[in-house]
């Protein structure tokens, strides 16, 4: 019976077959070549094929504003300065595309792939990405003010001078990141995986990140203001002139954190775990360190602390070796 259903089982269908069925649910949609749109999709499907009469997709300033392409082929497609606000792009394969100076702003590209694409000065306003893949994705100067990223999957990305404020970012995966010069302010990234990122003078001020797990990562001159980082992983990070002004951080894993000159002023550091931080010059004027747990007295006189500072026994600053302070309250 193996062997009968193996003999009649269909054969894997081709990229060619596979745009064949999209385009039967299309309607028209003809572009400034004067070709039309299913034309040039079937083309490029054979191209991807390796059909010798097929033609890469080139989308050069078009307007296919509320194109629905669900599952399109559109791997290594070349889009420069087209609009494709409201387009339902679910599913699709934009792997290994270049997106140049192109608008998305609303689309839904939720479950597409832009893994390895090249991206740059386009925009993702207010867009849909939720399980998208944009692993080793290549991003600049673009745009994601208010799109849902959860659950994508961002491995080996490299973002340089990009807008996620206020973005859904919620148990992404950021594993191997490079990150520079980026805005997420006010963004949601709760539960969300940085681990062994490298982050550059980021924006992070009043995000909101509880649970998210930045493990021996570089943190370097990144603004994390006001942000809420309760039970956030922070093991091995190394700080290196960034600032947590408000921040909370109560409960938190900053174990092994290069934390030498952090501003850590005024911030909640309630029940956080600091065993062999580096607290070197570590402002941590008007924190409240109440509970925090695992530090030593060669850690906190190292730091600056004033009357502000609430302490590990939850008496007032500044420290003083030989007080017992260092210890948690609950001793």
């Amino acid at each position: 019976m193996r062997n009968r259903a193996r003999r009649f089982a269909k054969p894997p269908k081709t990229t060619s077959l596979l745009a064949d069925e999209l385009l039967g649910a299309m309607e028209t949609v003809m572009t400034n070549t004067d070709r039309s749109l299913e034309e040039i999709l079937k083309s490029h499907a054979e191209w991807t094929d390796g059909t010798p009469t097929g033609f890469r997709c080139v989308l050069d300033r078009e307007t296919l504003n509320e194109v629905a392409l669900r599952g399109a082929n559109l791997h290594g497609a070349i889009l420069r300065r087209t609009t494709l606000l409201d387009a339902d792009l679910t599913g699709v394969d934009l792997s290994g595309a270049i997106l140049d100076e192109s608008e998305f702003g609303r689309a839904i590209l939720s479950g597409s792939d832009l893994s390895a694409a090249q991206i740059t000065d386009s925009e993702f306003a207010l867009s849909w990405l939720a399980e998208a893949v944009l692993a080793e994705a290549r991003i600049r100067g673009s745009g994601f003010r208010k799109a849902n990223l959860r659950d994508a999957r961002l491995q080996g990305v490299v973002i340089e001078n990009c807008k996620f404020s206020a973005a859904v970012l919620s148990s992404a995966s950021f594993h191997h990141a490079h990150i520079a010069t980026t805005d997420f302010a006010e963004s949601e990234f709760e539960k969300a995986q940085f681990i062994r990122s490298h982050i550059i003078s980021c924006r992070f001020f009043a995000a909101k990140g509880d649970g998210a797990n930045f493990s021996n990562s570089r943190l370097k001159t990144c603004d994390f203001s006001k942000a809420y980082l309760a039970g956030a992983k922070f093991f091995g990070v190394d700080f290196g002139g960034s600032q947590f002004d408000r921040a909370v951080l109560n409960d938190a894993d900053l174990r092994d954190a290069h934390l030498n000159s952090v501003d850590m002023g005024r911030a909640d550091l309630k029940r956080a775990h600091l065993r062999g931080a580096n607290l070197f010059a570590t402002d941590l004027r008007g924190a409240d360190l109440t509970g925090a747990m695992e530090l030593t007295p060669g850690q906190l006189a190292q730091a600056r602390t004033d009357h502000t500072t609430i302490l590990p026994n939850g008496s007032q600053g500044p420290y003083r070796k030989s007080s017992h302070a260092e210890r948690p309250i609950s001793e």
